[in-house]
């Protein structure tokens, strides 16, 4: 990877660089320095730092010194400060003459052979004497020096105008009556060169001016004007208020100085402009086919150029997949999608985003090896965040290529909860949770229906084994061996008791453990809520004294289970004891068909299922209370189901008032064709009709009406209710906790969209989009493909201008229309090399070797070039 801009401050593309217009220095005559000679340099350069002045312009009067600015530049360069060579030149018009700020474009008019600053001031100047004084004037009117500058021009030599102090003794308005300043303001070298005016104060005077110019004026434009060394880069003051002047430039060459200033609307300010969105700031690839490579973005434009093929698609993919957004059920093409994420990462590839929350004002860095859910760190601290990546960045916006004309059916609700973010996260976590309730006590209710046939069972068993202990009654063997069944009765008693005990005391201390966090002390909050706090901290505080009581009691437990264990012992002890009196009881009766272990068996046969006839017969008794709770949490969930609907309907209401011409209408469960499809795939084979299915349809909103309106589905379905109601108590967990959709439609225009074309359609959907101000982040993947060059510029672009600052966008994209009308603030340019490798440049709209990827190999290139002629010209 190639990143064009090499000095720091372009890194992330674009960004607003406080400039000074007029500077002079030690070389103009009437400037003043009274240090060391060998610190004069250092002294000048630290000015500027101290003012934080990147860009400057060099404008002596009526001289230009190539040694001094050659050493000035260079130490500049090291302080990323970039020098400008100028003049400031007397013209001869007006009464004193005009004081006229020059720049230069320094590669062409100081070459390794050639100063022609110096020829072009020698020439001005030529038979007049004395010219470095400030009011010396040249023997050129402007009209003169505007076809002069143009004549040079015309050689390859560029260079633009700015009148100095334009409103003070020897400038612009001061000098020169109305007349003569339209004449000049609308002489075509005139609008073409002259592109700013410095130190303009009187603003009520502004209308003024915008008649004789009879358009905008050119940008207004702040220098220091300095004489002396303390005064370089202090800037001017009005009303006890610096006057400052940012510029925002991507690189440090003179196209981007003059195409700011001919864009004042967006490249010019007097402070610098804030992004006010979170944004991303970088991603790293570590590993695959990316590895070592770091890619950086703006808060602002950010376009993926170069042709199809080249691998713009799968950066952008690896950066959907690095920020967790899953894609959905209407995107095209998600198999492929899957597999660029898969074939650029690789087993074991990772990817470390770094991204600004605009919330806190601070970075943070989200890491995600292939297959693996992400982790967030503070970038601070390094520490990780056990927080999502939503809370840090809010709810990214992603289309991938065609998805934006996509006409799945649930396009639009797809579209509606992407805007929603998290905002619905909460809602769908307790659908989950209930939905797991519900499949829960849907299991209970089976398992007592299976009870049913067990108790039955369970009842003819012991009817069986009172018969055959009859028996032994009428023999007398059932009061020989009564002693030994007390034994073996009251032992069983014994030990099913312990297991009761043993449990119990479990409970306890699984709620002493678990909830010891609960009172580890009181809850702390800032001043404000301190007497709400207090309340709590009191409840918190009682409930703590049980609490303690618990889990004093719960430390006896062990020998309490001790205890009770000894009583077991002896009880066995006894019953060993007792084994010969018993056997010698065994042996008296002595009978072949009265064996006293037949006896034994059958007695403790039922005894044993007495109790589970007991134990089944409480679970049955319980069948209705568990139906009840089963109804209450299908009201709960249907009370979920519409929150979410609520929360989606304040969001179309929200969209709807902000007077687009695309309106959005949501209808509570109102996608009939996907219950439809869903009925006909579980009840398939159940000779169920399809005008049944309509039917049942048509009357039911859903599952759950039909579970609890079992007569009505009776009557739609007469002969096959059997096998239908079979069916449905088989998928009962399924069927019940299926969402049926909310149906959402968008209108355009008045008419739905999936009734416009494709180019309509996108166009609209784009369009929506760029109005969602709640979205901080905008990433499309070729945004261009069903729209045609016009409506990206008369309707995208344009957008998007205004829209700067507020949201980070990041496009994919092959069409030259959207970075070069959109004015980019961070490019990158792809190619797919021959090593199965993506190469890759970094740099802005203002990179010359970015212009011409642009030039070269992006579609739409000539409209771009008659749409945007100026910075063309410029640029060729």
């Amino acid at each position: 990877m190639e990143n064009i801009n090499k000095t720091s401050l372009f890194v992330n593309g674009s960004v607003w660089l406080r400039a000074d217009f007029h500077l002079h220095t030690n070389a103009d005559k009437e400037f003043k320095y009274s240090g060391e000679p060998q610190n004069y340099v250092s002294s000048y350069i630290q000015r500027l730092k101290d003012e934080n002045i990147h860009v400057g312009i060099i404008t002596n009067h009526n001289k230009f010194d190539f040694e001094e600015y050659k050493t000035l530049r260079k130490a500049a360069k090291k302080e990323n400060i970039w020098l400008v060579s100028g003049v400031e030149l007397s013209v001869g018009d007006g009464s004193n003459g005009i004081h006229t700020l020059i720049a230069f474009d320094e590669r062409n008019w100081l070459t390794s052979n050639e100063n022609f600053i110096e020829q072009f001031l020698t020439a001005a100047f030529e038979g007049i004497a004395n010219r470095e004084n400030e009011n010396t004037r040249c023997k050129y009117s402007l009209e003169a020096l505007l076809k002069k500058l143009d004549e040079h021009r015309n050689q390859g030599r560029d260079s633009f105008i700015i009148f100095a102090h334009a409103e003070d003794n020897s400038g612009f308005f001061k000098e020169l009556d109305g007349g003569r300043i339209i004449q000049l303001a609308n002489d075509d070298l005139f609008k073409t060169t002259v592109l700013g005016l410095q130190k303009i104060r009187t603003y009520s005077k502004l209308d003024t001016y915008k008649q004789w110019f009879k358009r905008d004026l050119p940008v207004f434009v702040e220098g220091s004007d300095c004489k002396e060394i303390n005064n370089v880069g202090k800037p001017p003051k009005q009303n006890e208020k610096e006057k400052k002047t940012f510029v925002k430039i991507g690189d440090f060459n003179f196209e981007a100085l003059k195409y700011a200033l001919i864009d004042k609307e967006h490249r010019v300010a007097e402070e610098p402009v804030k992004p006010a969105n979170s944004y991303i700031k970088s991603i790293q690839l570590i590993g695959g086919k990316l590895d070592g490579q770091t890619l950086s973005f703006s808060p602002e434009l950010n376009c993926f150029i170069g042709i199809r093929g080249s691998g713009k698609s799968s950066i952008i993919e690896i950066l959907r997949y690095a920020l967790g957004i899953s894609l959905s059920d209407s995107s095209a093409d998600n198999h492929y999608k899957e597999e660029l994420v898969s074939y650029i990462l690789g087993s074991g590839g990772k990817a470390v985003v770094t991204v600004y929350n605009r919330q806190d004002k601070k970075e943070y860095r989200i890491e995600k090896i292939y297959g693996q859910k992400e982790t967030i760190f503070d970038s601070e601290t390094n520490t990780i965040k056990d927080c999502s990546i939503d809370a840090i960045l809010g709810t990214p916006i992603y289309f991938g290529q065609k998805d934006l004309s996509n006409s799945k059916g649930s396009f639009e609700t797809d579209l509606l909860r992407r805007l929603t973010g998290n905002r619905l996260q909460a809602t769908a976590n307790n659908a989950a949770n209930k939905k797991h309730e519900i499949i829960t006590a849907i299991s209970d209710v089976n398992k007592i229906k299976d009870l049913q046939a067990l108790k039955e069972d369970t009842e003819a068993a012991i009817k069986d084994v009172q018969q055959r202990i009859a028996y032994f009654k009428n023999t007398g063997v059932e009061e020989k061996l009564k002693r030994q069944t007390q034994f073996e009765q009251e032992s069983a008693l014994l030990d099913r008791t312990r297991d009761n005990l043993a449990s119990f005391i479990n409970d306890t201390q699984n709620i002493v453990e678990n909830y010891e966090p609960l009172f580890a002390g009181p809850l702390s909050c800032s001043n404000d809520n301190a007497d709400v706090f207090n309340i709590a901290n009191d409840a918190l505080q009682k409930a703590k004294q049980s609490y303690d009581k618990i889990k004093e009691m719960s430390a006896t437990f062990p020998a309490v289970l001790s205890q009770y264990d000894s009583a077991i012992e002896k009880i066995a002890v006894k019953k060993d004891d007792m084994q010969e009196e018993f056997a010698r009881i065994k042996r008296e009766i002595n009978s072949d068909s009265l064996n006293p272990d037949t006896f034994l068996t059958l007695t403790r046969t039922y005894n044993t299922s007495q109790i589970k006839l007991q134990e089944i017969q409480k679970k049955v008794s319980s069948r209705e209370t568990l139906l009840s709770q089963l109804r209450t949490l299908l009201d709960e969930q249907e009370q979920i189901w519409y929150n979410e609907y609520t929360i989606l309907k304040a969001e179309i209401d929200r969209i709807n008032n902000s007077n687009s011409n695309l309106k959005i209408s949501i209808d509570y469960k109102g996608q009939r064709e996907q219950f439809l499809e869903k009925m006909k795939n579980v009840f398939k084979g159940t000779n169920t009709r399809e005008t049944s299915y309509a039917n049942i349809a048509s009357e039911f909103k859903d599952f759950v009406q039909i579970y609890l309106n079992e007569g009505r589905l009776a009557d739609i379905l007469k002969g096959t209710h059997d096998n239908f109601l079979s069916r449905f108590n088989e998928n009962l967990g399924e069927l019940l906790t299926f969402r049926v959709g909310d149906k959402v439609t968008i209108n355009y225009k008045g008419k739905p969209l999936s009734k416009h074309s494709l180019g309509q359609r996108a166009s609209a959907l784009i369009l929506f989009l760029l109005a969602q101000k709640d979205n901080d982040i905008l990433i499309i993947d070729q945004p261009e493909d069903d729209l045609d060059n016009q409506t990206i510029y008369d309707e995208v672009i344009k957008e998007i201008l205004k829209l700067k600052n507020e949201m980070q966008f990041i496009f994919a994209t092959h069409n030259a229309n959207i970075p070069v009308l959109g004015d980019s603030d961070h490019i990158t340019s792809c190619a797919f090399a021959d090593s199965n490798a993506i190469e890759i440049k970094e740099g802005s709209i203002d990179t010359p070797v970015i212009q011409k990827s642009i030039v070269d190999i992006m579609e739409g290139g000539k409209e771009a070039f008659n749409k945007r002629k100026n910075i063309y010209n410029i640029w060729k």
